[in-house]
């Protein structure tokens, strides 16, 4: 049997782990760094997507109220004018007015979402209530039905925009 001298063994082993020590160290090190790091990368990235979203819904929010208040004036416009035009009767309409009319048409179209059907019907509507007001007093009817039509299509816009906003809030 081999007998260990205490005073060369203490040394020896301390030689040994002081090795590991400087080869596993490092590796030990950088796994728990690694594991630390990509964790707080993740808290980091789910921060900062918290953030964007909130700093969207604070500028989205106020541009479609403005939107919705834009479009309100608009229809409100485009719809009082037609009113105006239609009661003036023929003898006292004016060109300007039409002419008017005409661009708030064009408007409304440019101001709309294609892509969404109830507003792609506002403005086929909105063109059928124009398009009476040529007609004269034989589509009295026809008119009034078609102005009512346009009001109460808007409001029904004008609340889903404003649950949009709300929901963004």
């Amino acid at each position: 049997m081999m007998i260990i001298d205490k005073n060369i063994a203490l040394p020896v082993l301390s030689l040994i782990v002081a090795a590991l020590a400087v080869f596993f160290g490092p590796i030990i090190s950088w796994l728990i760094a690694k594991r630390y790091t990509s964790s707080s990368e993740k808290n980091v990235l789910l921060q900062t997507n918290a953030s964007l979203k909130i700093a969207n819904k604070q500028i989205l929010a106020p541009m479609r109220q403005a939107w919705i208040n834009s479009l309100r004036d608009l229809v409100a416009e485009l719809a009082g004018k037609c009113a105006h035009y239609w009661a003036a009767g023929f003898e006292e309409r004016r060109d300007d007015e039409y002419e008017r009319i005409t661009e708030l048409e064009y408007k409304l179209a440019l101001f709309i979402n294609p892509k969404e059907n109830d507003h792609k019907e506002l403005l086929r509507k909105a063109r059928l209530m124009i398009a009476f007001l040529e007609h004269g007093k034989e589509a009295d009817e026809n008119f009034w039905q078609s102005h009512k039509e346009v009001i109460e299509l808007s409001q029904q816009i004008l609340k889903t925009e404003w649950n949009r906003v709300k929901e963004e809030i």
